[in-house]
């Protein structure tokens, strides 16, 4: 007879408990926590998985490891990452999983983030961005749907792209401030294969 933990641990494994795995991945090879092949192998291997106890056994080793709550149901990590430029820039471009919120940081420096081709883990994006000395530049493809809420003080915050997409797409928030630089929005194409 098996224990209430070993039943709850191989219950089968939702799409978006493989999604919150395979961003918690991506996040750990970006940070240099996992070597590029291990983090492919890793990654398949999450997409594949059917149980908790798969997806456990993928994670366990890095922070904010997938685990099961109190009686055995998910317990997820807030899936966010943080993008921040101090007198320096970043970018986050190609392909790469878009977290549920994302802040982005660029104190006298800027940044880019490029949401053309980037997969969408969840319905409803969440973008922090403030500027201070510094400038960032967000980048989204036509059909995704912007709500920009941003304050410039001194300063620009983009809010020419509102509104606009198609039923049905991502919906990316766009919140936070810039004081004296710029936070700027702009609605881009993929460019052809």
């Amino acid at each position: 007879m098996s224990t209430p933990a070993s039943r709850n641990g191989s219950m089968r494994a939702a799409d978006t408990d493989r999604i919150q795995v395979a961003q918690l991945l991506t996040d750990a090879a970006a940070q240099g926590r996992l070597e590029l092949s291990e983090y492919e192998d890793r990654l398949a291997k999450a997409y594949a998985a059917q149980t908790y106890d798969e997806l456990d056994r993928l994670s366990s080793d890095l922070p904010g490891a997938f685990s099961r709550g109190p009686g055995g149901g998910p317990c997820h990590p807030a899936p966010s990452t943080l993008l921040l430029a101090i007198m320096s820039g970043f970018e986050r471009r190609g392909r790469w999983n878009v977290p549920k919120r994302l802040t982005t940081v660029a104190l006298f420096g800027g940044g880019v983030v490029d949401l053309r081709y980037a997969d969408f883990t969840s319905p409803e994006v969440e973008i922090h961005s403030y500027s201070i000395f510094g400038g960032q530049t967000i980048l989204v493809p036509p059909e995704v749907n912007v709500d920009s809420r941003g304050v410039g003080v001194m300063g620009n915050f983009d809010h020419s792209v509102d509104g606009g997409g198609s039923p049905g797409a991502p919906c990316v928030r766009i919140k936070g401030f810039s004081l004296w630089g710029s936070v700027g929005v702009k609605r881009k194409k993929r460019k052809a294969a």
